[in-house]
């Protein structure tokens, strides 16, 4: 927008580097250029600003698809004004010369004559396309022929306007269309991400599988080794049973080998002073038989009386103690007779 100073009854106006102003004084061009500053006299002039810089603009137009389904276009156009003056003859873009501002809104009539010259070339292009294909590679060949078609429009060079890109953001069918159209591929994706957590289930259920086959051998193994440690330990006890029988068997046999042998000791012992005995026994039995024989011939030698005496002294000398004695006269008297008949007693 134009800056418009007030002083007097003049006015000073100075623009953009990138407006062009257009000044007319009494209906011809007085003054035009890019970025001007000037004083004016406001009640016979007439200014114009075109802008000269790169201008975007969107359009959204709404067709048709080979198969009648509605399609929304998205379109962003990016352009000049390549002529001012050619511009400023076609569109209104007279100002303010009180404040400097568009009177009309020329930018929104440009608008609707790109929207005019791209609707043509963008439904040409789509009414010959299925919905489908639209969706799928419509966006490239949308661009392409509304680009050529617009490049080769005279109405542009007739406006002095200069095309500079033309990019489409968005082509689409309605919400509902397109959700239905995404149904095939979402259910895809669905079953594809079914059948992956079908097979990731199966494979789980395959390591399970594998797993509590590993443990199960694992037991298997695991059983059979204690089989085997207990079937050693068996044999191990049995080893040890028949060790201990052995040694035991060896210490009663040697215990009773040392015993046949001591009871052979005691007993040959024994015999050796059984006999030793009996040999003593015999030996004092000959003496004492000798002893004997030899005092029945002593005493076959001495006379009777005094074999009396003696057996009388004899038999003093056993008994100790005598309580009653009865001697008769007649005892007496006979051994007193038989002492004096005997003169051999009777010592001189």
């Amino acid at each position: 927008m134009a800056h418009i100073s007030r002083l007097g009854f003049l006015r000073h106006l100075r623009a953009e580097p990138n407006q062009y102003i257009l000044h007319y004084r009494r209906g011809e061009l007085a003054r035009s250029g890019p970025g001007l500053a000037y004083w004016f006299l406001p009640l016979s002039a007439a200014a114009a600003q075109v802008p000269v810089e790169d201008i975007e603009t969107t359009l959204l137009l709404h067709e048709r698809s080979a198969d009648f389904q509605e399609i929304m276009v998205q379109v962003t156009l990016l352009y000049r004004v390549q002529d001012p003056k050619k511009a400023a003859k076609h569109v209104n873009f007279s100002i303010s010369l009180a404040n400097g501002a568009w009177i009309e809104q020329p930018l929104e009539r440009l608008n609707n004559l790109w929207a005019n010259w791209s609707r043509h070339p963008v439904r040409v292009c789509l009414i010959e396309l299925p919905v489908t294909e639209i969706v799928r590679s419509g966006a490239d060949r949308t661009r392409a022929a509304l680009k050529k078609a617009l490049l080769e429009n005279p109405a542009l060079e007739e406006v002095g306007l200069d095309l500079v890109s033309v990019q489409i953001d968005q082509i689409a069918p309605t919400p509902e269309l397109e959700k239905a159209l995404q149904t095939p591929t979402r259910e895809a994706i669905q079953q594809k991400a079914d059948e992956a957590t079908f097979q990731r289930r199966a494979l789980a259920v395959e390591k399970e599988r594998a797993i509590k086959e590993n443990e199960l051998a694992t037991e298997i193994e695991l059983a059979r080794r204690q089989e085997r440690l207990i079937e050693q330990q068996g044999a191990n006890d049995m080893l040890a049973v028949r060790q201990e029988t052995e040694r035991q068997k060896a210490a009663v046999e040697s215990e009773a080998e040392r015993a046949t042998i001591a009871a052979r000791g005691r007993a040959e012992s024994r015999r050796i002073q059984a006999e030793a005995e009996l040999e003593a026994k015999r030996k004092r039995l000959q003496v004492e038989t000798d002893a004997e024989a030899r005092r029945v011939e002593l005493w076959k030698a001495v006379p009777s009386a005094v074999a009396l005496g003696l057996a009388a002294q004899r038999f003093a000398d056993k008994i100790e103690t005598i309580n009653h004695l009865n001697l008769t006269p007649d005892l007496l008297g006979g051994v007193l007779q038989r002492l004096l008949l005997d003169e051999d007693v009777i010592p001189e």
